[in-house]
């Protein structure tokens, strides 16, 4: 890493920051803690943990940390949705 830093041109000695790919934050589809999370969906952090831990909610493990694609989250989200809907009985 430290060769692959050195061989990038600085301009006035400042290293530019790492290129986004497919598996980093992007604008478009960022990766969000529980508590985001939380937030988007308006329940509490506890609620998006203990889904976690019950493999409900589309999560990624890195490490010790866990993080929620927002697209998966949403993508969840609306399948839920569809699935109350569909099964609904009036």
């Amino acid at each position: 890493m430290i060769a692959a830093r050195a061989s990038i041109p600085a301009q006035h000695g400042v290293v530019p920051p790492a290129v986004p790919g497919p598996l980093i934050d992007g604008a478009d589809d960022p990766l969000m803690t529980a508590g985001e999370v939380a937030l988007l969906l308006r329940v509490t952090t506890a609620w998006v943990y203990t889904q976690t831990r019950a493999n409900h909610i589309p999560h990624v493990q890195l490490g010790r940390y866990v993080r929620y694609r927002r697209s998966a989250v949403l993508h969840w989200l609306e399948r839920i949705e569809r699935e109350s809907v569909g099964g609904a009985r009036w």
